[in-house]
This record gives C-alpha cells, sequence and structure tokens, in this order.
C-alpha cells in the first residue's frame, strides 16, 4: 500500500507540474486535498480489510495503466514491472517488449546507460547531475521526498526528439525497504520551443530597437522602462543604463513628472489622451489602437524640438496587455521647412497673380492650389470657384484624360506621347518641362488652340510637391499657319499635277517611277508601266480646234482615274500621251487594265459639231520591269509597245515582254 500512494503523490506532481501554468491557488488545493482523502481512505482500509500486497500491485498498475502521464517501474534488480500506455505511445514500445527486462534504457538513449530511476535503486543520487550534466535542469524534488527531476532533449524520440521533464523516486514497503522505483515522464517540447520563440522575439525586439534609427522606448504594465534604444540616448542625452528599471522616462520630455502617452495606453486610458495632448493628437491610421501626436518639447536640444510620437501596447499571443511602446521622430527641421514652404508659396501666389500668361498649379493629389486672374479671363471661371478642386480636368481635357501637369505630377513624363502624340516637345528653356500645342473646343467661342507648358515644381529636397502649367492662346498664329499650309499644299499640288487632266505631270512622273523602280529592286516586287497614245489626235485637233481637242483629253484623264486602284498612279506624259505606274503588278494584269480603259475610252461620245458624234480610241502599250534594268530600257520597251499598237491597226492594247 505505500507503494500505490507514492505512486499518486507522483503522478499528481507530475500533472501538477505538466499544467502548472494554468492551474490556479484553488485547484492546487483540490489536487492536495484529494490526495489527503486518497491517504485517509486507504489507510482506513487497510486498517478494516488488511489488504494483501496483491492487491496494492494491482492498485498499482491499475493507476499505472489509465495515468495519463508516461511512466515506468523497475524493481531493485532493474527489471522492469510496469509500462503504461501512455509510456508505449510516447516511446513506441509496447509493454510486452520491455516488461521483465532491463532494456528501458532503449526508449531514451542510443547506447545504454542508467536511467534516473535505476541511480536511485542503486542509491546513487548524489551521481545523479553528473549523469545529467548537460541537461537544462536537474535538481532533487520540491514536492515528493527523496525524488529527483531533470528537463533534457531526447533526439530518439518522435521526428525530430522531444523535451522531456521527467522525475524519479523510491517505492518502499511498508517496512521501509525498497521495491523499486518509479519514473514518470512529462513531453515538454512545445513549452520549451515556445519559451525559446520568446526569449528569441525578446533578442530580436532588443535588437530592433538597439538597430533602429528612431528613437523609441518601451515600458511595462507597471510603467517600468525596459527598452530604452541608442537614438534615444542621443535625442534625450540620458542613457539606457539611468532609466531602464525605472518609471523615470518622463524626465527626457518634460520638467516635471506627468504621463507620457505609453503611460496613459498601458493603464487602458485612452480616452484622457486629449486631456493631456489637445489639439495635437490624432488615432493613428495604420497601427490599432495606437495613437499619434506632434508637440514641441523646449527642454530637449538646445532651444527646444518638435517631435511627432505614436504610442502603441504590446500584447502577449494571448492578447493580454504586456505593455507599451513608444517612437519619437525629430521633425524640428521638416516644421522649419514648413514654414518656409508656406512663406514661398505666399511669394509664388503673388508672382503668379501678376503674370499676364494665364497659369494654374495643382498639388500631388492633383487639386488645384493657383488660378491667376489671366487664367480667370480666358476661362470665364473665378478662382474660388476652381481652387481645392480638380475641375481644371473639365475646363481644358476632359474627366476620361489627363492634363500635361498631371502627367509630370505622377511622375509618369513617358505617358506624354500618348495623350499628346505628335503635338509635344521637350522644352528647349526649362529642364524637365514639356510643351504641347492642342485645340481645346470648351475655352471661348468655338475653342482655342494654346501653347501650353507644364513642369514640376520640387521643394529643396527635390521632392516634386506641384506642378505648373501655362497657357499662351496662338489660335490668330495657327488659323494664319494652317492658311499658309494650305497654300502650300495647293502650290505642291499644281506643280506636279496637269492642270487640264487633273493627272500628276510628267515631271513628277520621272520622280516616281525612280522610287517605284527602286522599291521593286528593293523588296524584289513586280512592277508594271503603261502607255498610250490618242488615235488621229492632230486630226482632230486640226478638224474640230484646240478646245474640242481639250475635251477629248480631259475625258481621257477621267477614264484613267475611273480605272485606277489604290496602289496606281496615272500622268500626262506630254501632249496626247499618257502613262500609267502599277506597283505590285504583273503585266498580264497590266494588260487587262490597260484593255478596260481602251475599252472605256472608245464608248466615250464626243459632239465637236451640232449633230455629230464621234468616238476616240488610243492605242496602248503594255511592260512589266526586270529587275536591275536601267530606266531608259524600260521606257524604251514600252514606248515600243505602244507603237507597235498604232502600227497593227490601232484601238488596241500591246504587251510588249
Amino acid at each position: 500500500m505505500p507503494v500505490f500512494l507514492a505512486l499518486i503523490l507522483l503522478i499528481s506532481h507530475t500533472l501538477f507540474r505538466s499544467h502548472m501554468l494554468i492551474l490556479d491557488d484553488l485547484f492546487r488545493a483540490i489536487i492536495f486535498i484529494g490526495i489527503g482523502l486518497v491517504f485517509a481512505s486507504m489507510s482506513e482500509r487497510i486498517a478494516k480489510a488488511g489488504e494483501a500486497l496483491l492487491e496494492s500491485e494491482q492498485a498499482l498498475k491499475a493507476t499505472l495503466a489509465g495515468s495519463p502521464i508516461p511512466a515506468f517501474v523497475i524493481d531493485t534488480n532493474h527489471t522492469i514491472t510496469h509500462w503504461n500506455i501512455a509510456l508505449e505511445e510516447m516511446s513506441g514500445i509496447k509493454a510486452d517488449e520491455v516488461i521483465g527486462t532491463n532494456q528501458h534504457w532503449k526508449a531514451f538513449y542510443n547506447e545504454e546507460r542508467p536511467c534516473m530511476a535505476d541511480l536511485l535503486i542503486d542509491q546513487l543520487s548524489e551521481d545523479i547531475c553528473v549523469w545529467y550534466d548537460g541537461a537544462a535542469h536537474c535538481d532533487p524534488s520540491e514536492f515528493v521526498e527523496r525524488a529527483y527531476e531533470a528537463t533534457d532533449f531526447f533526439p530518439a524520440l518522435g521526428n525530430e526528439g522531444k523535451w522531456l521533464r521527467f522525475t524519479a523516486a523510491i517505492l518502499r514497503d511498508s517496512g521501509g525497504h525498497i521495491l523499486g522505483a518509479i519514473e514518470t515522464l512529462e513531453d515538454i517540447t512545445e513549452r520549451k520551443v515556445a519559451e525559446e520563440a520568446l526569449k528569441e522575439s525578446e533578442l530580436r525586439l532588443k535588437d530592433i530597437m538597439t538597430g533602429s534609427p528612431m528613437p523609441a522606448f518601451v515600458i511595462d504594465t507597471d510603467h517600468r522602462v525596459t527598452h530604452w534604444n541608442k537614438a534615444l540616448e542621443e535625442m534625450s542625452g540620458i542613457k539606457a543604463d539611468e532609466v531602464i528599471g525605472t518609471g523615470k522616462h518622463w524626465k527626457a520630455f518634460y520638467d516635471r513628472e506627468r504621463p507620457c502617452m505609453a503611460d496613459l495606453l498601458v493603464d487602458e486610458l485612452p480616452d484622457k489622451v486629449p486631456g493631456w495632448y489637445a489639439g495635437k493628437y490624432n488615432k493613428s491610421d495604420l497601427i490599432e489602437d495606437a495613437y499619434e501626436a506632434t508637440d514641441f518639447f523646449p527642454a530637449l536640444g538646445n532651444g527646444g524640438k518638435w517631435l511627432r510620437f505614436t504610442a502603441a501596447t504590446l500584447k502577449d499571443s494571448k492578447g493580454r496587455l504586456i505593455g507599451a511602446i513608444e517612437t519619437l521622430k525629430d521633425i524640428t527641421d521638416f516644421r522649419i521647412a514648413g514654414d518656409a514652404l508656406r512663406e514661398s508659396e505666399q511669394r509664388l501666389k503673388t508672382v503668379l497673380e501678376g503674370l499676364p500668361m494665364p497659369t494654374f498649379v495643382i498639388d500631388r493629389d492633383h487639386i488645384v492650389t493657383h488660378w491667376n486672374k489671366a487664367l480667370e479671363v480666358i476661362s470665364g471661371i473665378k478662382a474660388d470657384k476652381v481652387i481645392g478642386t480638380r475641375e481644371h480636368l473639365d475646363i481644358f481635357c476632359n474627366k476620361d484624360r489627363p492634363c500635361m501637369s498631371d502627367l509630370l505630377i505622377d511622375e509618369l513624363p513617358n505617358k506624354i506621347p500618348y495623350w499628346y502624340t505628335g503635338k509635344y516637345k521637350k522644352s528647349d528653356l526649362i529642364e524637365g518641362a514639356y510643351e504641347a500645342t492642342d485645340f481645346f473646343p470648351a475655352l471661348g467661342r468655338g475653342g482655342k488652340w494654346m501653347r501650353i507648358t507644364a513642369a514640376v515644381l520640387k521643394d529643396s529636397s527635390a521632392v516634386v510637391q506641384y506642378a505648373i502649367e501655362t497657357l499662351e492662346d496662338i489660335t490668330a498664329r495657327k488659323f494664319a499657319e494652317d492658311a499658309l499650309r494650305e497654300s502650300e499644299r495647293k502650290y505642291m499640288e499644281l506643280s506636279i499635277t496637269d492642270g487640264l487632266t487633273k493627272l500628276y505631270n510628267s515631271r513628277y512622273f520621272y520622280s516616281q517611277l525612280k522610287a517605284e523602280v527602286d522599291r521593286a529592286n528593293r523588296y524584289n516586287h513586280p512592277l508594271s508601266l503603261l502607255l498610250m497614245d490618242i488615235d488621229d489626235f492632230k486630226h482632230f485637233n486640226d478638224t474640230y480646234g484646240h478646245l474640242e481637242g481639250d475635251q477629248v483629253l480631259m475625258r481621257l484623264g477621267q477614264v484613267i482615274q475611273r480605272c485606277l486602284r489604290k496602289t496606281d498612279s496615272g500622268y500626262r506624259y506630254g501632249g496626247e500621251e499618257f502613262t500609267l505606274t502599277m506597283p505590285e503588278t504583273k503585266g498580264e494584269a497590266a494588260t487587262l487594265l490597260a484593255e478596260r480603259i481602251r475599252k472605256e475610252f472608245e464608248d466615250e461620245i464626243f459632239s465637236p459639231q451640232p449633230d455629230t458624234e464621234i468616238h476616240k480610241t488610243v492605242s496602248v502599250g503594255v511592260t512589266e520591269y526586270v529587275p536591275g534594268e536601267e530606266l531608259t530600257i524600260l521606257l524604251k520597251r514600252v514606248d515600243g509597245g505602244m507603237y507597235t499598237a498604232k502600227e497593227q491597226g490601232k484601238n488596241r492594247v500591246f504587251f510588249a515582254k
């Protein structure tokens, strides 16, 4: 029976140790009261029933079998007498494979060596910590008399090894004689991994805090400083070892004791933040339940510093509050620059207002910040209607496309060609600026042509803050340029066109023929040439006069134009001779087109005199260009083809190969 009672004590202790993080004092009390009741009950049963040793051993076996704690028992010969189900699952070794042997060491070690229970059986308790010298923990048990505990890693257990907390105790009979020893084992791998992760996390936090260029400190729930990084040492002039472990962090910022923002969050008093930081704070947009504030600290540096600081609570994995962190950023230079920027903006506004050139400015959000008087006049829109809006998009462009200043503020100059194809160029005067000419139908009556110039405005750090766009009304100049271009176009057209037939003239024929020959040679594509002459045209002229002769020439020009394909071109070669160039066309196909022209012209009716109807005809020579030959040869061959057609009776087509 004492053996059974010792076992109950040991298992209860192990259960207590494995759950000590979550058991409260009441539950522990219940466990020990239960143990006491078991003592009392068993003692009463001893007194009343006098159970035999066999019954005690049976109770020991049943208790071990039902215990969730892996355990084994050895006798004084180191022979295993009990090996419970929980230990079978942990070790992968069945009880019937090991009971009656002394091979229990195989469950834990790669080579034979004593377990803790073996050392107690041999009364070698002084050697326990020698054998477990490398263990993370080895001590006499605080709860079981003459028992020992140790914590060690067993690589042979499981897939990647296990951390075990194991306890061994002697089993004695009622006379105090040693019967054996019991060893219980608790798998604490998850706890150990969690502890290591916590240590690693704390080290990372320390490294991050130390290496961060941003001043920061951390306090616990008792408002004691736990971290005070190098950057904060430099800013405050207070060394970490002077403040860590104290609640004196306020001294870095204030001349008398008062809470920092981190203190208010640790006390879960965010509603007190407005009282201490009225008009200076806001909830963080980035960190949940964090607060930000900007304030001036006269005690910092020479003349004080402007700081932007952020405080946030720190919680453990279960969401329990464990402290707060406060980071600080010196924005003194930024504030000074901001004041200077505001002054600069005022000067810019004054300059823009005095400019005679329509001008507007937008910020990084495409919001209009300036809209000068000249632009009010040209657009008909007052500044107060558009400043603070994005209405410039509707006035100059439309909501489907950006203005040039919008592209520059977004740093997308590569998109300008897409929106201003053929209309823009880089400015010759302003680096990084662009110019364009475009028509704005919404401006004035009937729209206006404007020359626009857009450039970015940068701060002293070369960061883009604004974009400016100026506009110059060039409508009158544009109309003059368009008129000039139209005049030049007409002049050019007249210079290459035959005035009577509206076909191209012979001068243009020679330049185009050379270009077509070069193209045919370059790509090895076919090219055909037609040359036609009006039959008996001199006789017609002499009989009816030159005015009637001109009618014949014009009508042939019209027939040619009707029959031309998109790739073909027709020319008045001279007098009554006409020619056609036909790219991408073999001689046979060219002959068919020549036949069509011949037939359509033959069907034309001329009335040079009343009640007189005359039909005129043409003789046509056709040839195909031979790659590499001279132009003179080509022209001579087509000319010969035309004369052959005349010799064969006129009004016909001849293909000169």
